[in-house]
């Protein structure tokens, strides 16, 4: 196995990591999250910027994937 990780954006740190774990196909507790900038309204509007997270999840190695379909066919 190897760390990957995978950098999502978000009107909330909520919506950032729900498109994440939706792009992944993983539940909240396959990953840990870092929240590397948070959301800001700005003012009326101006100055908003999304929130950014950071997802680390495990991945299979390439490697041994491609062992194991080669091992299938």
């Amino acid at each position: 196995m190897m760390l990957k990780t995978l950098e999502k954006s978000g009107k909330t740190e909520e919506a950032a990591i729900a498109a994440a774990l939706e792009e992944l196909g993983l539940d909240r507790d396959d990953v840990s999250v870092e929240i590397v900038e948070r959301a800001k309204s700005g003012f009326l509007g101006i100055g908003a910027s999304p929130a950014v997270i950071r997802v680390q999840y495990e991945a299979p190695d390439e490697e041994a994937e491609q062992e194991l379909s080669l091992i299938h066919i």
